[in-house]
């Protein structure tokens, strides 16, 4: 079942779109990440889910209820974490988690705020305006998360956290997934990004350009970066190599057919070469291709 449904949905401000006809599914059960460059409309978009926006055209719809209509029982199943952590700096952590749970008619865990606590090492005697940016994504992460929700909606959430405790939030994120929580993730790691989802989006000045299924990539494509002043390409392109980018002195190619055919190839031409590069390609390899292949058609 489509836990978000996303049709044509569009933003403007004035004559500027930040998001432009996008239509997305992400089913249940998912964990789903959402990238794209600073200022792709990945925040707009989720504002736009939430309703905290309106949007200027399409509808969204919500584990199966349409939105805005379903507003107040769909949000009672949600957890957000925003890019940017706004909670009253006066309370104190323990009295903001409560006043989560009083929303949501939920009573405290005690174990389980304890395992939490304990896991990003919160205090919830301090107030949170005397927190770090690190430390009151932390406690954003646990508000999100100690009432169940059924779909978590997360905005760059490892911003400001060290790298300890961006494992373990993104262990946490799996196994709420594995129990059955859909995860909508926007994020700038591409290497967590790939461990842990499924699918990915890729958005760029609000437009969805791409969509990868994770767990069906070909792994077989490999990445070839040669660097000399006499670079084989025609040789390259005749094996069935694809040239991804070329400068000086240097070219990289995606190459998925037999190895000993490549390897036999540059063996035959290893005097115009200083360097050789054989890598997997990676998520990170995508995400510059789909956007340099976009620039180039531009």
């Amino acid at each position: 079942m489509p836990v978000i449904e996303l049709n044509n949905i569009s933003k403007y401000f004035g004559k500027f779109a930040a998001v432009k006809e996008l239509s997305l599914v992400v089913e249940e059960g998912e964990f789903f990440g959402f990238i794209g460059p600073n200022g792709a409309g990945k925040s707009t978009t989720m504002n736009m889910i939430l309703n905290f926006i309106k949007r200027n055209g399409g509808s969204v719809k919500l584990l199966g209820q349409d939105m805005p209509g379903a507003d107040v029982v769909v949000k009672k199943k949600i957890g957000y974490v925003p890019s940017d952590v706004r909670f009253y700096p006066q309370l104190r952590v323990h009295d903001l988690i409560r006043y989560t749970l009083d929303f949501h008619h939920m009573k405290e865990d005690k174990q389980e705020l304890e395992h939490y606590c304990e896991l990003f090492e919160v205090d919830l005697k301090k107030k949170f305006g005397d927190l770090s940016l690190g430390n009151k994504k932390k406690v954003a992460v646990i508000c999100a998360m100690i009432h169940h929700p059924e779909l978590l909606i997360l905005d760059e959430p490892t911003n400001g956290l060290d790298p300890l405790m961006h494992a373990r939030l993104f262990r946490l994120m799996k196994e709420k997934q594995e129990q059955g929580t859909t995860v909508f993730l926007s994020s700038h790691n591409l290497k967590e990004v790939e461990d842990y989802c499924s699918k990915v989006a890729f958005i760029k000045a609000g437009h969805l350009i791409g969509v990868e299924d994770l767990t069906a990539i070909n792994k077989n494509v490999k990445i070839i970066t040669l660097k000399g002043e006499n670079l084989p390409l025609d040789q390259m392109k005749t094996i069935g190599a694809e040239l991804i980018k070329q400068g000086k002195n240097e070219a990289r190619f995606s190459y998925e057919k037999e190895l000993p055919l490549l390897f036999q190839t540059l063996s035959h031409m290893a005097h115009g070469l200083d360097d050789v590069t054989v890598d997997n390609r990676d998520l990170e390899e995508q995400f510059m291709s789909m956007y340099e292949n976009q620039e180039a058609a531009r």
